[in-house]
């Protein structure tokens, strides 16, 4: 499961310490809310992402292109992850040019934000400010390879095509009622395998996402929690992300030109950095 998802047994001292601490359980942490708390993001690593730069304080030893990285905790999946997807959303990001050193300015999510755009020689959408739009699939979920935490991928550019990919695999699954009709189950019905490949074209190289059906979740075993308690947590996450309540970290995406690649339309666009 991207690969296998594997847990270990509790020793007897860590049993003993959580019980200590049982009664105590949230003590400190009663006026967090969802807001308080960004939802890290899953990255693949490129060959200018910051983990492989050493002079950079996001660098990761060891870690290398093609890597699935959690960018908020730098733990990386050099295997891949098993991913269960809650929510999804897609959204036009716009971003000030790298020299301005301003970053995201802000997050539409009507897309007829396109229309008030001009193109670039890049055929990139350009606001009248000079701002990059950058259409970004994103899939909220839990990161069933480290212990079912809440995570987000976000996909741009080349990658838009796996998103409609893994949509199609999403919106294609069926089950039947009792009564013979059949329904379109919830997103988070079944769990997807994410590993990364090579990819190229005349461009360049670099690594992009390879998308494949896993365990659906009563199929899911030997995870930390139970086929119910991932049912509420995935629900919690869906609940949170309807109501506003819950937000990306953002941090570390880049929307400026990284690694120059084209289109499924053969002309000429931008990775963005972090985005991948």
């Amino acid at each position: 499961m991207g690969k296998e998802v594997a847990t270990s047994q509790p020793t007897a001292n860590e049993i003993a310490v959580a019980g200590e601490f049982s009664e105590y359980a949230g003590a400190g942490m009663e006026n967090v809310g969802a807001s308080d708390v960004l939802i890290p993001r899953l990255t693949i690593l490129q060959a200018l992402s910051p983990q492989l730069n050493s002079k950079k304080a996001e660098f990761i030893d060891g870690a290398k292109i093609g890597d699935v990285c959690d960018v908020g905790t730098g733990e990386l999946f050099v295997e891949g992850i098993a991913f269960l997807p809650v929510y999804y959303i897609k959204q036009y990001l716009e971003w000030a040019p790298r020299a301005s050193g301003k970053g995201l300015v802000k997050i539409h999510n009507d897309p007829s934000i396109l229309d008030s755009c001009t193109r670039n020689e890049k055929n990139q959408p350009i606001t009248a400010e000079g701002n990059l739009i950058s259409e970004t699939a994103q899939w909220f979920g839990l990161n069933l390879t480290a212990d079912c935490r809440k995570s987000f991928i976000p996909m741009a550019s080349t990658q838009l095509k796996k998103s409609r990919k893994w949509m199609t695999l999403a919106t294609g699954e069926k089950l039947e009622r009792g009564d013979g009709t059949k329904f379109t189950p919830p997103l988070f019905y079944r769990s997807y395998n994410l590993t990364t490949a090579e990819e190229t074209n005349n461009e360049g190289d670099w690594a992009g996402w390879k998308i494949e059906r896993g365990p659906t979740l009563p199929e899911l075993k030997n995870l930390s929690y139970d086929q119910e308690e991932i049912k509420r947590q995935a629900l919690e996450l869906r609940e949170a992300m309807l109501a506003g309540a819950a937000r990306a970290d953002t941090t570390g995406m880049d929307g400026a030109s990284s690694e120059a690649s084209a289109d499924e339309d053969g002309k000429t666009i931008d990775h963005e950095e972090g985005a991948m």
